[in-house]
């Protein structure tokens, strides 16, 4: 049973590659369990190694658990089915490629199974589809995207189809149906939109391709809302997060309406990076990199638009990938900089911080999943 989170990207320093239903995008965003084992955080990015620790769920403390060496120097996003039996990792180079890993029920450590052709340059996403066959990946450098089959043992085949859905291919997620899937295109400003056939594992362009965003907002993650009505667009250049109706039947997205994810005065540089959705459907929370914070919205219940409750410094600088843990106690920020922090979600929206930061060599990417017991 696995519960979700995170994001990560294909831009080093420059831009990078999540978002989900209920939270997150490492299993395509399905709904978290918020009982069973205890709780593993996976933390990657720019150093060549994919590390594992313990979670106080308590103090929100992490413990260092175990790592192993990735096919890679930059495991900048990863994923798990729903099951949270095999975890995937890509690896952010010219000639991208995903590597497969065997998930221990009791520990959480890894074992590595084998690795693929990404099918593409510079994979900033990827994400595992709602049966636990296929596994989409984003390329940003090429703008290519790849569906990629699982075995019956969690290894990876060689891809079943490929598309271009647009420059710098930023993210790749199912809806919650698993009938359509999205890419987020930062150098296209568009989302595009496939029908996806998971028997055959492959991907039509559906009947209205794209949703066009604003010129140059750099359209980046896409978070599902449990209604099913809306999802929750974040663009890295605008730094700014839309509301979109999503028409459930035909797979389309449509703009509602678009805020800032910055506090009001704010100057400087900065760019939009990860959006998750509370599991309640009340509030809408984005990364901030350069403010260095987490934006924390509310949900209108009628209409699905954002207002704006405050901002949080996550303690590090330059999050890129957050997730929440079961329940939203908790939240967990990648801090590209050097570290992870820890910050408590109380039920009105406040964040506070909840742990001593934990040192990381570049992280780009947190997740937590509840081991099966």
């Amino acid at each position: 049973m696995l519960t979700l989170a995170a994001c990560g990207g294909a831009d080093g320093l420059n831009g990078g590659g999540d978002g989900g239903f209920v939270g997150g995008a490492r299993d395509g965003g399905f709904a978290r369990s918020d009982s069973g084992g205890q709780l593993v955080a996976y933390v990657s990015g720019y150093g060549p190694n994919i590390g594992w620790y313990s979670v106080d769920e308590q103090s929100g403390a992490l413990g260092s658990k175990g790592s192993i060496k990735s096919i890679g120097n930059s495991p900048s996003f990863l994923a798990w089915n729903r099951s949270g039996t095999n975890l995937y990792a890509l690896d952010e180079a010219t000639a991208g490629r995903v590597a497969a890993y065997a998930i221990d029920s009791k520990t959480g450590a890894l074992t590595y199974v084998n690795d693929v052709s990404s099918k593409g340059n510079g994979p900033a996403h990827l994400s595992v589809d709602a049966t636990g066959k296929w596994v989409f990946v984003a390329n940003y450098g090429d703008g290519t995207v790849a569906v990629l089959p699982v075995t019956a043992t969690g290894s990876l085949a060689d891809a079943t189809d490929t598309k271009s859905p647009g420059a710098n291919a930023h993210m790749i997620i199912a809806d919650p149906s698993n009938k359509f899937v999205f890419v987020p295109c930062k150098g296209a400003d568009v989302v595009a939109q496939y029908v996806f056939d998971a028997t055959k594992g492959t991907l039509t362009p559906n009947a209205v391709p794209s949703m066009a965003t604003a010129k140059g907002a750099g359209p980046r993650h896409l978070a599902f809302h449990p209604n099913g009505k809306w999802a929750y667009l974040i663009a890295e250049n605008a730094s700014s997060v839309s509301t979109l109706s999503f028409d459930a039947t035909l797979g389309h997205l449509a703009i509602i309406d678009t805020v800032s994810t910055l506090p009001s005065g704010f100057s400087g540089s900065n760019t939009g990076a990860e959006i998750h959705v509370h599991s309640t459907g009340n509030f809408v929370l984005a990364s901030n990199r350069g403010d260095d914070s987490i934006a924390v919205f509310s949900v209108d219940p009628t209409s699905g638009k954002l207002t704006m409750l405050g901002t949080t410094k996550t303690g590090g600088k330059t999050p890129r990938a957050f997730d929440l843990t079961p329940g939203n106690a908790l939240l967990y920020a990648a801090n590209q900089a050097g570290s992870v922090t820890a910050l408590r979600l109380d039920a009105k929206g406040a964040l506070t911080s909840a742990s001593t930061p934990l040192m990381v060599q570049a992280p780009s990417f947190v997740g937590v999943l509840r081991l099966t017991p």
